[in-house]
This record gives C-alpha cells, sequence and structure tokens, in this order.
C-alpha cells in the first residue's frame, strides 16, 4: 500500500453521505462503462464478473478521504483493469479467465509475462513442503543480490 494512504483516515473516522456507497455504486458513478455486458461475460452480471476475474480485495484497498475526496483502491483496480482487459483479444482473454479459475490472477500484464507467471504458479503448487521452502530461500538469496548490486 502507498505510504500516502496509509494515514489517510478511514470511512469509520468520517461521516459523510459517500461512504455509504456500494461497490456497484462507485464504479457505476466514476466508471459507468465498465458495468456495461460484453459478451465474453456469457450473461454473468459485470460486477460479479470483475470480482471473479481479478484478485480479491487486498488489505489497504478500502475506502479513503484523500484531500476531501472519497478513494477507493479496490474499485480503481476493477475499473483499470476492466478497461485494459476489454482492450485485449479474445484468445488472450480466454487465458485470463481460466487462470482466474485457477486463483492465478491478471495484474495487466502483456500474455509473455503472464503466461511466465502463471507457469511459475502452477510449477510452485506442484511442490512438497521441502522443496517450497528452498525455493523461497533462492527467491530471497537472488532478492539480496539484485539489492547490493542496484
Amino acid at each position: 500500500m502507498a505510504k500516502k494512504f496509509k494515514n489517510a483516515p478511514t470511512l469509520n473516522d468520517l461521516s459523510q453521505p459517500l461512504a455509504a456507497l456500494s461497490l456497484q455504486e462507485y464504479i457505476n458513478l466514476h466508471a459507468a462503462d465498465v458495468l456495461s455486458p460484453h459478451p465474453f461475460m456469457e450473461g454473468a452480471s459485470t460486477l460479479r464478473f470483475w470480482q471473479e476475474t481479478f484478485q480479491p480485495v487486498r488489505s489497504g484497498e478500502g475506502k479513503r478521504w484523500i484531500n476531501d475526496t472519497l478513494r477507493w483502491p479496490y474499485a480503481e483496480r476493477l475499473i483499470y483493469l476492466s478497461r485494459e482487459f476489454r482492450q485485449l483479444d479474445t484468445r488472450y482473454q480466454r487465458y485470463i479467465l481460466k487462470a482466474a479459475k485457477a486463483h492465478i490472477w491478471w495484474r495487466g500484464d502483456d500474455s509473455q509475462r503472464f503466461q511466465a507467471i502463471v507457469a511459475a504458479h502452477l510449477n510452485y503448487r506442484k511442490l512438497n513442503e521441502t522443496e517450497r521452502l528452498h525455493y523461497r530461500k533462492r527467491l530471497m538469496q537472488a532478492a539480496q543480490q539484485l539489492l547490493r548490486n542496484g
């Protein structure tokens, strides 16, 4: 989470009429185009489709007041990713949807990078607990070396 959001007052601290907006209302207010149905949704509710396709809400993505404006990082992420997703070719969209069913989340990556991410996730899931521990240690060593050299 960005530092600028950490100290921002949460909606529990402020009582404003906008604070009661649902996710559907917030998106409709800021990006109504995102809520229009598309053939790839196969009749599913648009908001539910986006919520199932992209990573669920993470800590720190709740509603916040920033400079007298209601900001909702989770909703803004859904808006951004849905707009990006709609511009992709059909084949890549299907690939992203299949990965989402396996709980591998697309974050706007290009197709080559996302395919590598999916492959890494699937390979990691095949490892036993000891192999996972060694894998994480190797990652930490590589990250530390990058920090030293960078």
